[in-house]
């Protein structure tokens, strides 16, 4: 019998939700797993959640992800988090958050690609608000390096090099593709179909 078959019920179904992507990639924390075996039990998912009878407390997650960490299966880390409401005056706070042993660079990788695409996209589009567009453009000086990073996740993330990252390459190439055609320069905002200034300085 293997390590595996000796799991629990309980301890599958964490392991299984530690992969899951429902908001953003694993490391996940307590009230993250929460969420998804929520999202699991009431729209009814397939495979190992269709075992589940109830829902688990937040509790009886805290206690299965301890004993799993016990185990060398998942690790944690400390991760400072901010409060949603940016008018809160409410400090920081630390929170612990896991993932399975075998996941952390796959699990990195793809939180860092989704980053660098989401910065590249908001530095070439800005975001619509009101007939306008705020928060476009990079300096100059800054293009350049986020083009090279954007390229080293190329390389991480080519089919040919390593198997699973085929819409993280995507990812990057569309970024490339952004970069290449011209990154405007920053202002307060622009109006919406404005002719702006751009760097093509990687051209």
């Amino acid at each position: 019998m293997t390590a595996k078959t000796r799991l629990t019920f309980n301890k599958r179904l964490i392991l299984d939700a530690l992969t899951v992507d429902i908001d953003h990639p694993p490391p996940h924390s307590a009230n993250t797993v929460f969420y998804i075996l929520q999202n699991a039990f009431d729209l009814k998912w397939t495979g190992i959640y269709e075992g589940m009878k109830t829902k688990p407390s937040v509790n009886q997650i805290r206690r299965t992800l301890r004993a799993l960490a016990s185990e060398g299966l998942i690790v944690c880390n400390r991760t400072k988090q901010e409060w949603f409401d940016s008018s809160s005056c409410k400090l920081p706070y630390w929170e612990l958050e896991w993932q399975l042993s075998t996941d952390v660079y796959r699990n990195a990788l793809i939180t860092e690609c989704q980053a660098v695409f989401k910065k590249v996209d908001k530095a070439k589009h800005g975001f619509n608000l009101f007939g306008g567009v705020f928060d476009m453009g990079l300096p100059e000086n800054e293009v350049k390096p986020l083009m090279l990073k954007v390229k080293g996740l190329m390389q991480k993330t080519h089919p040919d090099k390593a198997a699973g990252y085929e819409f993280e390459f995507k990812q990057m190439k569309q970024c490339s593709d952004w970069i290449k055609s011209g990154i405007p320069l920053p202002t307060p905002t622009h109006q919406v179909n404005e002719q702006v200034q751009v760097n093509n300085s990687l051209r």
